[in-house]
């Protein structure tokens, strides 16, 4: 198995300011990987919310970087690795706070998380930006933290919860072992307003190796603002390469 991954954001056609940040970083030892993707999206509606998604983003970079330093891939005990995880997204809870404090200023911005280690994966989950994952089909591993409610006579969705929202976080999770093959896409709400599964699919099943991620990514963007996504739009793939997808390039193009 080969571990491949990318991302980019991009302000878009209409916005003047690009409030998401996103990353991906991956590293190996004898076969092992350890990867780790992140997408903020500041929240609209509030100030400054490219400070909260880059501060988060900046956090995320900082404890892959040091995790790095220290790990062995192949023996470490996931679920510690996961914990201290969690422990990083409290601090970086408590970065976006303080940047409203000091600043006087009130922001947010949410967050979706996939740490990869070996073959499991850990997810965890601020907001409404998201995380899905493909194989034959596409499926999405996380679940909105939105409220529904009137407005001017009108059904709309509400953002229930975000990094900076209280100094107690709450989030959701999950978990799951992938298998060879499977490809993972992290996305703002710009990324996914107008994303279809035919798209996912023509990503699987076209993939190269020696691909540039973070050009596919591109890609879709430029894609997604075509169809007139008007906000920030940010993506990210993570691939696990194996023979099986040349089968599966032929039954694609059948």
């Amino acid at each position: 198995m080969r571990l491949n991954g990318g991302c980019i954001s991009d302000t878009g056609a209409v916005r003047k300011i690009n409030q998401d940040a996103v990353f991906f970083r991956c590293m190996e030892q004898n076969g092992f990987y350890f990867a780790l993707g992140a997408v903020c999206d500041g929240v609209g509606g509030l100030e400054h919310g490219e400070m909260a998604s880059q501060s988060v983003i900046r956090g995320v970079e900082e404890w892959f970087e040091e995790i790095s330093l220290w790990i062995d891939i192949e023996e470490i005990e996931t679920e510690i690795l996961y914990a201290h995880l969690l422990d990083g997204v409290e601090e970086w809870n408590i970065r976006v706070r303080n940047i409203s404090l000091c600043e006087n200023i009130h922001t947010g911005t949410t967050l979706s998380l996939i740490m990869i280690i070996r073959k499991n994966y850990y997810i965890v989950q601020v907001g409404d930006s998201r995380i899905y994952k493909y194989r034959y089909k596409l499926e999405q591993l996380t679940t909105d933290a939105v409220v529904t409610g009137f407005k001017n006579g009108e059904m709309k969705n509400y953002l229930a919860n975000y990094m900076g929202k209280a100094e107690k976080l709450w989030f959701s999770e999950a978990k799951g072992v992938f298998q060879e093959g499977d490809m993972f896409l992290f996305c703002s709400d710009g990324g996914y307003h107008l994303l279809t599964e035919r798209d996912v699919e023509e990503i699987y099943v076209n993939y190269r190796e020696k691909t540039d991620l973070s050009e596919v990514s591109d890609q879709l963007i430029k894609r997604m603002i075509t169809r007139g996504e008007s906000d920030n739009v940010s993506m990210g793939i993570i691939m696990a390469e194996e023979s099986e997808i040349r089968e599966r390039k032929k039954l694609f193009r059948q």
